[in-house]
């Protein structure tokens, strides 16, 4: 049970968020409708899901089924070792083995993950499921493009909500761009003006 537990632990930062830095952003555009006492953010561009559960209600968010896959309750933060959910969010594109006992329909098995009220978890609905870019960023990467809408459906109380979002897609900075020697020469430009200025105010007094 702990090495299970374990595996379905949210993966690390280093684990998926790379391709934010690609130029990939996840972003919540609402949560509908309007759920007081609750707060969300993305984390590391497109890659995770953050929730800060202070409703004193108990949360739960569905899996890529619409099975139940975590639960925010006033007793800690449960996983639902029976969604495939939870492994599948082990790999940033679910390439991996989802075993036998991970059914939608199977009975919820809780398992708790921590205590407190806040949790982050990796969810393939916010991000783009493949390492090669959608058609219309192939066609003009150097330019913006949306992506896709999102929503990661979740319950309060059993009262249905979703967390709605955009993924987009702003241009990287050229890695070819020689930043240092802009830097540099901006530098040296700097240097000479100044250089130049003293030379001026020494022939000026020169003169007089």
């Amino acid at each position: 049970m702990a090495a299970i537990l374990a595996a379905l632990q949210a993966p690390g930062a280093e684990a998926h968020f790379r391709t934010g830095k690609l130029g990939y952003r996840s972003t919540i555009t609402g949560i509908e409708p309007r759920m007081p006492g609750l707060r969300f953010k993305i984390l590391y561009g497109d890659d995770q899901v953050w929730l800060d559960n202070r409703s004193g209600k108990t949360v739960i968010i569905k899996g890529y089924s619409g099975e139940p896959y975590l639960r925010f309750s006033s007793g800690g933060i449960y996983v639902n070792i029976h969604s495939p959910a939870g492994y599948l969010n082990q790999d940033r594109y679910a390439r991996v083995t989802v075993p036998k006992s991970a059914r939608v329909k199977a009975k919820p098995d809780w398992q708790k993950l921590a205590g407190g009220d806040v949790w982050a978890w990796h969810d393939h609905r916010i991000h783009y499921m493949n390492p090669i870019p959608p058609p219309q960023i192939k066609a003009a990467p150097r330019k913006p493009h949306h992506v896709f809408d999102w929503t990661v459906p979740a319950t309060e109380n059993g009262k249905r909500f979703l967390i709605a979002g955009s993924l987009d897609y702003k241009p990287p900075p050229r890695k070819d761009f020689p930043y240092g020697l802009v830097i540099s020469l901006a530098t040296l430009i700097g240097v000479g003006l100044i250089g130049l200025f003293a030379l001026r105010r020494v022939l000026i007094r020169s003169l007089k």
